[in-house]
């Protein structure tokens, strides 16, 4: 058997880090990994980091502006046999009132292999669904959307929102959109992106 021993760096955290501030804001974009030619940046091992997407001709990404501090993320651990996988869930609070708005929930809800690019409180850019794998195969991974509540409530003023969540499992955490450049200018980018 050969020997596997683990591969330790440092482990610390900057003032920053720990006085991070959580949700995110009301604002997200969604795309489809089926739609991706290439995806910059993302390096097994180095990088927790995407500075750039490529995508197919006439194909990139779509937002969605909701509310603030409705959108939220969890994840965890899945062990395997052979490796641990990190579960990464998105759960975005969407509304919908026309029926072409319910119409791209409905088609949303059946997207299979989607990423998520939301902008966190903190200033950052999260990139859930995108897999940096050791070869860059970020097309064998992807997020679904796993739970869907449709909330109407009783009373006039009862949340009427509809939450999906998006779960997929991939080897790395969520990663972080070049995160060298300002959040504006990272906005500006992403909405460049937009189809």
């Amino acid at each position: 058997m050969a020997n596997c021993s683990n591969t330790l760096t440092t482990l610390a955290a900057s003032c920053a880090a720990t006085k991070k501030r959580g949700g995110y804001d009301k604002r997200f974009w969604i795309g489809s990994i089926e739609d991706l030619v290439a995806v910059t940046g993302v390096t097994y091992g180095t990088e927790q980091e995407v500075t750039a997407l490529a995508f197919d001709t006439g194909k990139g990404l779509i937002s969605y502006t909701g509310k603030r501090l409705k959108h939220s993320s969890t994840g965890s651990i899945e062990k395997g046999e052979n490796t641990k996988l990190r579960v990464q869930s998105f759960t975005a609070i969407l509304y919908a009132q026309t029926a072409a708005e319910r119409l791209s929930i409905e088609q949303l809800i059946d997207a299979e292999d989607v990423y998520v690019l939301a902008e966190s409180n903190s200033g950052s850019i999260e990139v859930f669904g995108i897999n940096k794998g050791d070869n860059s195969v970020f097309d064998n991974y992807g997020l679904d959307c796993e739970t869907v509540e449709d909330r109407n409530g009783a009373l006039l003023n009862d949340d009427t929102s509809i939450a999906l969540t998006f779960t997929g499992q991939l080897e790395n955490l969520p990663l972080v959109f070049n995160e060298g450049v300002t959040l504006a200018a990272n906005i500006v980018t992403l909405d460049a992106y937009i189809v």
